[in-house]
Parts: structure tokens; sequence; C-alpha cells
């Protein structure tokens, strides 16, 4: 970018349509499980941000631009061993979830309606997040996924997912409960969750090779 396209910028952004119309919510992950002991919950409230451009700038031509803040939703399915849904594909996840109620809107109108939702969203098979869990909760290199159809696979017999639900809220984002069961959260940097910098085909856990801290939390 040369110095007269970044003196024109504010001239640009100045413009009808160009500056962006922002909206957040806080939205709060439910998962709640059967075990053979009885039934377990788990929720996380991440909060969303949102900037929606109705024409957007010249320069990016980009329509929205998306942030969060929060971490996985995480429960001990059986004692000392848990399960999470990863909080990377956290932004659309209501519109996903309950499109059904916005129609024909368009992207604009139903980033509006979003916060306005007082009724919680189930998840479909399709939209529950990435789950995983760690055969080791020690070592950030024996992440492995779980099938949300099949948890009975990693956890044992009578184990399953019951509900997925997710809705609006103005509760507080959660903050340090994956942690106090992840304790290396905070020393594998901007790496992988093997440790590698980079993803490789060769990979021994393709899983791990491709999953960083910011699948687990965003602050």
């Amino acid at each position: 970018m040369n110095r007269r396209t970044v003196l024109a910028l504010p001239a640009l952004l100045a413009l009808p349509g160009c500056l962006p119309e922002t909206h957040a919510w806080h939205q709060k992950l439910t998962l709640v499980i059967d075990t053979p002991s009885g039934e377990v919950t788990g929720s996380s409230v991440a909060a969303i941000r949102v900037n929606f451009y109705e024409d957007p700038p010249p320069l990016t031509s980009t329509e929205v631009e998306y942030g969060v803040t929060g971490e996985a939703t995480m429960v001990e399915v059986v004692p000392g061993r848990y399960l999470f849904a990863l909080i990377n594909t956290s932004e659309q996840l209501f519109y996903a979830a309950a499109q059904n109620r916005f129609g024909r809107m368009t992207r604009g109108e139903w980033l509006r309606e979003i916060p306005k939702q007082t009724e919680p969203a189930d998840l479909l098979p399709g939209y529950v997040p990435m789950l995983v869990t760690f055969d080791d909760v020690t070592k950030p290199e024996t992440v492995r996924e779980v099938d949300p159809a099949d948890l009975a696979a990693v956890f044992g017999a009578g184990v399953r997912l019951k509900a997925a639900t997710l809705a609006i809220t103005e509760e507080p984002v959660t903050e340090g409960r994956v942690e106090g069961v992840l304790g290396w959260l905070d020393e594998i940097g901007g790496g992988m969750l093997d440790g590698a910098t980079i993803s490789s085909i060769d990979a021994k856990n393709r899983l791990a090779n491709d999953l960083t801290r910011w699948d687990i939390r965003r602050p």
C-alpha cells in the first residue's frame, strides 16, 4: 500500500456505507451428556463481535469481520476424562443453528436480530462444534476428535450426547475453566498442539498438528 492509498483511506471510509454497522452479543453453548452415573453438563459463554459493511470498502471488498472472545465448552464426562467443544467456529454458529427463524433476511437483517433472541437454539449434529478429548490432559499432543454421535467409543458404554444448545445471554464471558484442566495452554505459544510451528502431512497426530491454543481459547 503506497502513501497515496494510505492518505485516501479516511476519505473512502467516510463515504456512505463504508463505515461498519457494529453488532455484539454473548452466546452460551451448553452440552448435556448421559452417562451410566447420571447426566452431566458443561457450558461456556463467548462474546461475538461483528463489523458489517452494507457497501464494502472498495480497497478490501470485505462485507463482514468477526471476532470472538471465550473458551471451549468443557464437560467432565467421567472422573478425570474431559470433553471439549472447540471455539473456532463460533462466529456464525447461532445463525446456522436457528436460520429457520430468519427466513429470507439479508445478512445485515439477521445480524440485527440475533442479539434480540430469547429462545435457545438446538444444535443439530451437523452444527455441533468439533468435539475433542485428550488421552492425557497434561499432554496437548494426545488430542483426538470425538464423534458427537458416538461418545461411547471414547468414554465407554452408556455415554451419549443428549443435547447441545446455544442461547443468547447477558452472562459474562467464561474465563479460567479450561486453563484449570489444560495447564499447558499458555506454555505452547502460537504453535500447534504437537509443538510444531507449521502443519505437516507427515505429523504423527494430524489433529494435534492442525489445532492451536486459539481453537481452545481466544482472549
